[in-house]
């Protein structure tokens, strides 16, 4: 089905319609070059989009009835009717200066989640908002209301203007909550507290970041990340500002988070017991990063009374709560290093199964954002709260029709879409990336004028990534594997080969993601490095300044040839072991060789800032927790060192840092304990790192088998490599 709408005649007769019928117009316009009459009346020659309010209330729900080229939208307030006419205009393609439907609409629609937003700061963090002016936020508004937003958060916090900064931060506030009256969307603010201030102090502070804002919907401070207060001095504050806030916005509601201070160990313990005590002034409660314990244990131990609302992080690959392949925490490390934290990182599968394991605990979300590489996962997950059921594919069409009109919708889906499944295992096995890649080029060539629009060439920037990666990785194995054959008899020669120059055609790519980026600055303000485009920091989706990152120990064995040239050899036989050893690494290996682990742990990842190539690639996952299990067999040569590799977090107060091996008590006390391979460390390891060795006697071995134990109560520990190497080895 295809139904032309051109020459089309919007209808409205009230105020808000008449509202919506203008924003609508300026849509057709955008998108087609004309824009339409808006008319109190219908005329029967031309299509027809009538928008009308029924029954007027606060129900989000629309409906959208259709009889050929006659298309109604109801809804009983204004969000209501953009939602339904964005409806239909993802469902239209632009063809030249024509636009035309392309199914049929008869439907109604609730959303499922009562809360829909996202987090828009106008910071110095943000990769890409602070360049913007009130006129870009308020496009980016109206497009993520084509997917349901209603609510936009604003933040406040220790803000540094920089030079690209068009606006004082109250300013800013003021005018991102005029836009949610003008859009009828709600306005939220976050807003760190502070213990230094007293509560006066503290509510004066708020009242100058709200900079006379019109509106305040609801009021998000968080209790950690950043929060420095104690569980009850938090919530006695929290419930001052909502007392006063009361007296100029009646209508505000607060909702605090669990997110605990990192040094406060009892703060969720005392947070329950002071929520116990069913403070009125609290609306709901936040769950987010840092959260003071697993969300099931804080919706059983949380009063009923306040309902839970979800801070999902969508916007961060590693470090983070939900880092990429959040299930099984197996990105590799080669994109993990050059893509970082905050690179183009379109996740919808990975978000749509976020999105049911968590959803039964919420009535809603406002996710955490820190720029616009995480645009696709905006529009997914406000898609999901909007309606649970949705298909993934369909909303990547949706997608393409919406922002990037006159591409052929399901042609870039796919591209979009595939670009997920680049990051799955090692990139010199996923061919993907290549079909990927081969996808956005062709589209490019075909309709260079796409080139012109922003969210095209940042999944382009993403696609053209993931390819230099996987042919830098492919480039620098064959290297290596070539170098080691000669590492014993030609230091000199092996070395020669490890710095062979990359070919004409790698050069050519990756001056291509050069000029990708500095179109993208223009378009869209995103900032992809630090020097040229005024990033705030190689982590802050710098990802010009990530990408030539070690990948394999190419550079790693240069630096260390170079150093040492007598010890070439064994710089590539590192983590070579007998038959009857035993090695392992985060990095290298994962978790399916040893099994998943207990708890909520944190995987600390180093490889992104390997700028000077200390680390080898085996030690740039860091598992951070405070207890850790691992199965090994095979170990049957006699009496063993069992040698782990730690990261150094000195801390004397630890007294029963425990490592058991098949439920004997390797070592209960001060921290590490065993014995530091110094001779190991100073060969192998980068400065912050350490390796200790144990002694494991034969028969604490179980016919050749090791279940290794290691706990820390206090502090923890974070370790990246161990290995069981024969103690009387010949």
């Amino acid at each position: 089905m295809k139904l032309c709408f051109d020459d089309v005649i919007i209808s409205a007769s009230d105020e808000t319609a008449l509202k919506a019928a203008a924003f609508l117009a300026e849509e057709f316009e955008l998108r087609t070059g004309k824009k339409p009459r808006i008319s109190e009346k219908s005329d029967e020659k031309n299509p027809l989009i009538e928008l009308k309010t029924v029954s007027p209330s606060q129900a989000e729900d629309f409906s959208i009835t259709q009889n050929g080229d006659r298309v109604t939208v109801t809804a009983h307030r204004l969000r209501g009717l953009i939602y339904g006419y964005s409806l239909f205009l993802r469902k239209c393609t632009v063809l030249g200066s024509s636009i035309y439907l392309t199914e049929e609409l008869n439907c109604t629609k609730t959303p499922k989640a009562k809360i829909r937003g996202h987090q828009l700061s106008y910071t110095d963090m943000n990769n890409t908002c602070d360049k913007w002016t009130m006129a870009d936020f308020e496009r980016y508004y109206r497009d993520l209301m084509f997917f349901g937003m209603n609510t936009v958060e604003a933040t406040t916090g220790k803000m540094k203007r920089n030079s690209m900064m068009k606006y004082d931060f109250p300013d800013s506030v003021r005018m991102m909550s005029e836009l949610c009256i003008k859009y009828d969307l709600d306005f939220s603010l976050w807003h760190p507290v502070d213990k230094s201030m007293t509560d006066e102090e503290a509510l004066s502070d708020l009242i100058e970041k709200l900079g006379g804002a019109p509106k305040l919907d609801y009021l998000f401070p968080p209790g950690g990340d950043p929060g420095d207060m104690e569980p009850e001095a938090f919530i006695e504050r929290c419930r001052y500002f909502k007392r006063e806030l009361r007296k100029i916005y009646p209508s505000v509601q607060l909702w605090p988070s669990a997110q605990a201070p990192g040094d406060i160990r009892d703060w969720g313990e005392r947070f329950i017991s002071k929520m116990n005590e069913l403070p009125d002034e609290i609306d709901g409660i936040i769950y987010g990063p840092n959260h003071a314990m697993p969300l099931d244990e804080l919706r059983r131990r949380l009063p009923a009374r306040y309902p839970l609302r979800f801070y999902p992080d969508i916007t961060h690959n590693v470090r983070c709560e939900y880092p990429v392949h959040f299930d099984r925490d197996d990105w590799h490390y080669a994109f993990a290093a050059t893509l970082s934290r905050e690179s183009v990182n379109p996740r919808p599968c990975e978000l749509q199964l976020l999105h049911r394991v968590t959803r039964q605990y919420f009535v809603g979300s406002v996710s955490y954002s820190e720029g616009c590489h995480d645009d696709f996962n905006k529009a997914v997950y406000s898609a999901l709260d909007f309606d649970y059921e949705c298909d993934l594919k369909e909303i990547a069409e949706d997608y393409v029709r919406a922002y990037i009109y006159g591409a052929n919708s399901a042609e870039l889906a796919d591209a979009l879409m595939s670009l997920e499944s680049n990051w799955d295992g090692a990139p010199e096995y996923n061919t993907a990336i290549e079909r990927s890649y081969s996808a956005f080029e062709t589209i490019a060539e075909r309709q260079p004028e796409l080139m012109n629009n922003w969210r095209f060439v940042l999944h382009f920037f993403r696609a053209e990534c993931d390819k230099l990666v996987r042919d830098r990785r492919i480039f620098e194995l064959k290297l290596i594997a070539e170098a080691s054959k000669k590492a014993a008899c030609s230091p000199d020669e092996a070395l020669k080969i490890l710095e062979t120059d990359f070919d004409e055609s790698y050069k050519a790519l990756r001056s291509d993601i050069d000029k990708n980026a500095k179109r993208l600055f223009e378009l869209l303000g995103i900032q992809l490095d630090v020097k040229t485009y005024g990033g705030m920091g190689w982590e802050r989706g710098c990802t010009l300044d990530t990408i030539d990152n070690p990948i394999t120990d190419r550079r790693y064995l240069i630096k260390k040839i170079r150093e040492n040239p007598n010890l070439t050899e064994e710089y590539f036989c590192r983590n070579q072991v007998d038959k009857d050893e035993y090695y392992f690494s985060f990095a290298e290996h994962g978790f399916d060789v040893i099994g998943k682990q207990n708890g909520e742990f944190y995987m600390n990842f180093r490889g992104d800032s390997n700028f000077d190539a200390e680390l080898p690639m085996c030690t740039v996952k860091v598992y951070d927790h405070f207890c850790f299990s691992g199965r090994v067999a095979g170990l049957c040569g006699g009496d063993y060192k069992l040698n782990i590799t730690y990261k150094e977090r000195k801390n004397d107060e630890i007294k029963h840092h425990r490592v058991v091996v098949n439920r004997r008590v390797i070592h209960d006390g001060g921290q590490f304990g065993g014995e530091i391979d110094r001779e190991f460390t100073e060969k192998h390891l980068a400065p912050g790192f350490v390796r200790v060795s144990y002694d494991i006697p034969a028969d604490c071995l179980e016919n050749g088998c090791a279940l290794i134990e290691i706990t820390e109560p206090i502090d923890g520990f974070q370790i990246c490599e161990f290995s069981f190497t024969k103690a009387n080895k010949g």
